[in-house]
């Protein structure tokens, strides 16, 4: 059965971190509510929208306040950022996609956006079709760090989840695919720290997209063992150039 590689959407493909955190401080400034440090702001990256606000706002996950940050989040996120979504894509990214693609991996993109907020900035970026599934938040029961997304992406695909790789840039990622039983693959061009991923239970971590093209030329070999760890024990960084 053949590897399938399921790939994290903001600050893994597409570098909107940046723009994320801008859009959520200009939320909550809007809402009168304290502006928290910087830091913790990016620290919140990659999870749904209502445990963000909950976390920044200091409110519950249900309270209309909350709600409220949310939708304008989308729709700011979607005035500002969606227009420039092509030139966000990291440098490399294209061409590793369409090698895997031309090497027969099925790919899926599994993030907490909702469908509409990840096709909206999926097609302007033109990756769209890089992808055979865009599994999103609220399609499981419980979205990341649980295994759920990652399961159903691997149902939609077809595949044995030990002979999936999650490649992500945070540690709800990294959680993610352990709990689902598959292959790790931090990068560090996002969100979150070497140590901060390999803590979080990442099998390798690497700093470029090269890096992670020499990664996955590793893991999609023919001779991988079908393991989620193979023979990895522990976080490690691949450079060098693979063959898919």
């Amino acid at each position: 059965m053949n590897t399938c590689v399921l790939f994290d959407l903001d600050g893994t493909l597409l570098d909107t971190p940046r723009g994320i955190v801008r859009v959520l401080r200009d939320v909550i400034v809007e809402s009168g509510r304290p502006l928290p440090p910087e830091e913790a702001i990016r620290a919140t990256v990659g999870r749904p929208l209502a445990a963000v606000f909950s976390t920044l706002l200091d409110l519950p996950e249900d309270h209309a306040e909350t709600a409220h940050a949310v939708e304008r989040f989308r729709v700011v996120f979607r005035e500002k950022v969606v227009p420039g979504a092509a030139d966000l894509v990291f440098p490399g990214v294209p061409h590793l996609l369409s090698r895997l693609r031309d090497g027969g991996y099925p790919l899926a993109v599994v993030t907490s956006k909702i469908q509409a907020s990840a096709e909206e900035i999926l097609r302007p970026a033109g990756l769209r079709d890089d992808f055979d599934a865009v599994i999103c938040h609220g399609m499981a029961a419980r979205g990341k760090p649980h295994p759920d997304l990652a399961l159903l992406a691997a149902e939609r695909l077809d595949s044995d989840p030990a002979c999936c790789v999650v490649v992500g840039d945070a540690v709800d990622d990294m959680r993610m695919a352990r709990s689902a039983g598959m292959t790790a693959v931090g990068v560090t061009y996002g969100v979150a720290t070497h140590a901060q991923l390999a803590d979080a239970g990442a099998h390798h971590v690497t700093d470029s997209v090269d890096g992670l093209e020499a990664i996955l030329g590793r893991l999609t070999a023919p001779e991988r063992a079908q393991s989620p760890a193979g023979a990895v024990g522990g976080a490690t960084v691949l450079e060098g150039r693979p063959t898919l």
